[in-house]
């Protein structure tokens, strides 16, 4: 059960602050309540997932029209700048990460005079940096454009332009992520959600909007810039209300960059490291097996990728509620861990039966026969991997929010080298499915480090997990599994199974509510949306 305390705020005006130079209030505990926290934190991975799935929604309607209308090489062009743009946060040296941390450890502190100087000092940085990197990036776009892309040649000066006007946004795209950190440091994800939900969903917007005017993919990319600036700007006047101390002490020090740069240079190595483990097994494919036996793999993949955006919601929550936590209280962090893997263990696992048991007929139906008979195996250990990836999360969120990220940095440097020898090994043996063995070898290794990582510093336990998770829960996934292969084995076709396996989920689900479920937990689940941000741990600051 995850246990908090609920404190009354202690009101402070703009003048107290002036006075006392305090960025904002400290908390005052008082009596325990057993469910704040609780719905707190199902009410932020609640928000983030309706923050994800929001964009994915409209990328699923917008870009069949936008492809037709941009025509393939304009359309390779914008898919290539969303692909950059995604890549940005290596430019951040990890310091959205760092200041997430030390922030939200500040909010907690009886010294929260540092809460100002962070935000500036981190925002002030990030600005230069990705102005030092715009440049870089920009001076090295015509021969990027020139040497590793294959486009007509009426294209190549789109092209140049489109990532010139990219990169030399860099600042305020990296500016809108330190910001957007500062308010998840505050657990205000409703904020959060409310400019990066609509933000996201412009991107692709805009772009369909642009068509019928006949904007070029260069105009297309500018208004991706304009979006990010606005929402920038957006969160630059949500912080200044949440934490309005900001405005009465704007400061940057070395003496903040300091824990800042250490904490964040070691998140960095994971961030260049992180995209290497998730694409080296293609590079080898491409190599050792062919570019077409690429497609068999990555179509798969791409499909049930989409599956982690339900612990993508819930760790971006854990990580500013681990932070201001971890030094102290370090038995709620295992509680809440367990609580949250007994969570993302229901929630995913009837999709995850889905693909392994109906893995060909999906395929069968979405892509053919053909591709069917070659990525069926691949698409089943695919589903399974990204469960098990799943359950990473919420001790890479520990883990990093207690101050260690430098352990999963070296972990990953040691899995790449460890990763591409095994992937390379087993595609010789097993063709495309032992590139998807590797990969799910590779991320159980990695899960069951950071695991381990998790208890060595009191911050998970399997028994407390055990405890959580009950001997109920396992039953009922098995249940499910096995009703979902004997549906199959019925083979009653495509409409037949898929009410019959709707009806399964549908008991799944209720003997989830009533059975696996306690009382407690029913009840923070129930009322996770009216949860009020104000009764959150922290301060209100009147103005």
């Amino acid at each position: 059960m995850l246990v908090g305390l609920r404190t009354s705020p202690r009101i402070v005006t703009e003048a107290d602050l002036v006075g006392r130079h305090r960025a904002i209030t400290v908390p005052s505990p008082m009596t325990p309540h057993p469910t704040d926290h609780k719905r707190l934190l199902a009410r932020n991975s609640v928000l983030n997932l309706l923050g994800q799935v929001l964009p994915m929604l409209a990328g699923f309607l917008t870009v069949p029209y936008i492809v037709r209308g941009l025509g393939a090489n304009a359309y390779g062009i914008l898919s290539i700048a969303w692909m950059v743009l995604g890549y940005f946060s290596i430019f951040d040296l990890g310091l959205s990460r760092a200041t997430v941390k030390f922030v939200a450890e500040s909010l907690k502190s009886e010294d929260t005079t540092r809460v100002p100087e962070l935000v500036w000092t981190s925002l002030t940085m990030l600005i230069a940096f990705g102005t030092a990197g715009g440049l870089a990036v920009a001076a090295a776009v015509p021969f990027v454009v020139t040497r590793f892309l294959t486009l007509p040649p009426a294209f190549v000066s789109e092209a140049e332009l489109s990532l010139l006007v990219l990169s030399l946004s860099m600042p305020i795209m990296l500016g809108n992520d330190a910001l957007r950190g500062v308010l998840e440091a505050t657990q205000r994800f409703d904020l959060v959600n409310l400019v990066k939900a609509p933000a996201s969903v412009c991107f692709y917007l805009l772009a369909a909007v642009a068509i019928p005017f006949h904007i070029r993919v260069s105009g297309i990319v500018a208004l991706l810039a304009l979006v990010r600036l606005t929402s920038a700007c957006a969160y630059l006047a949500l912080c200044l209300k949440v934490l309005p101390g900001l405005r009465l002490h704007v400061s940057v020090s070395l003496k903040a960059l300091r824990p800042l740069a250490s904490y964040g240079g070691w998140v960095m190595v994971s961030n260049v490291t992180g995209p290497i483990l998730s694409s080296i097994e293609r590079l080898l494919i491409g190599s050792v097996l062919s570019v077409a036996m690429l497609t068999y793999y990555s179509v798969p993949l791409d499909l049930v990728g989409k599956l982690l955006i339900f612990p993508a919601s819930i760790a971006p929550a854990l990580f500013p509620y681990f932070s201001q936590r971890g030094s102290k209280r370090r038995s709620e962090v295992s509680e809440v861990s367990s609580q949250a893997l007994k969570y993302m263990f229901v929630t995913m696992s009837p999709l995850v039966v889905l693909f392994v048991c109906f893995a060909r007929d999906i395929l069968t139906l979405w892509m053919g026969p053909e591709f069917a008979a070659h990525s069926t195996t691949v698409l089943q250990l695919t589903a399974i991997t990204i469960l098990i990836n799943a359950f990473g999360y919420v001790p890479y969120s520990s883990v990093q929010a207690l101050g260690r990220p430098d352990l999963k940095a070296k972990l990953d440097l040691l899995m790449v080298f460890v990763y591409a020898a095994s992937a390379w090994w087993l595609m010789h043996l097993l063709g495309l499915t032992g590139a998807a063995l590797a990969k799910l070898l590779i991320t159980a290794a990695d899960t069951s480090c950071l695991l381990a990582f998790a208890r060595h510093m009191k911050a998970f336990s399997a028994k407390a997990c055990i405890s959580a998770v009950g001997a109920r829960m396992p039953l009922v996934a098995g249940a499910l599994l096995l009703g979902g292969v004997a549906i199959h084995r019925m083979q009653a076709g495509t409409v037949a199974s898929s009410g019959l396996f709707a009806l399964l989920c549908l008991f799944y689900a209720v003997a989830v509510w009533y059975w696996v479920m306690d009382g407690n937990e029913r009840l923070v689940m129930a009322r996770a949306v009216w949860y009020s941000p104000s009764k959150q741990d922290g301060a209100v600051v009147a103005r």
